[in-house]
């Protein structure tokens, strides 16, 4: 596993993580405090902003997961990858493709995210 890979499986566990202060942790450990995430739905910048952004989707998705769905491709500080939210059922409800640039401590800088399949109406 490269370490591109690790700080975007723990970007999942922050997103799949309903506990508050746990939460918390996992996005100080995963995001620079002025991190800024960007997709056609949404946007968080710093950990608090990003935060509120999870749990809403947490709110509006509740019981949902989301799972990476390919390998992390990346080189230098940039970095992409695709995902899946998954229904309780396990059905892909949406996927998408994200793209990131990563700090030099190691943490997410910037996500801006694409979605690459959403449910008719949605």
């Amino acid at each position: 596993m490269n370490a591109h890979t690790d700080l975007i499986d723990r970007y999942f566990d922050a997103w799949n993580e309903t506990d508050g202060a746990r939460r918390r942790e996992l996005i100080a450990a995963t995001w620079a405090s002025d991190a800024d995430y960007r997709d056609p739905l949404m946007a968080g910048s710093g950990h608090d902003g990003i935060d509120a952004m999870i749990r809403a989707v947490q709110e509006r998705f509740a019981g949902h997961t989301f799972r990476r769905s390919t390998d992390v491709d990346g080189f230098g500080n940039r970095l992409r990858f695709s995902w899946e939210l998954l229904t309780p059922a396990g059905d892909a409800l949406v996927k998408g493709s994200d793209f990131g640039t990563v700090d030099a401590h190691g943490r997410l800088q910037t996500v801006t995210g694409f979605l690459d399949q959403v449910p008719a109406g949605a």
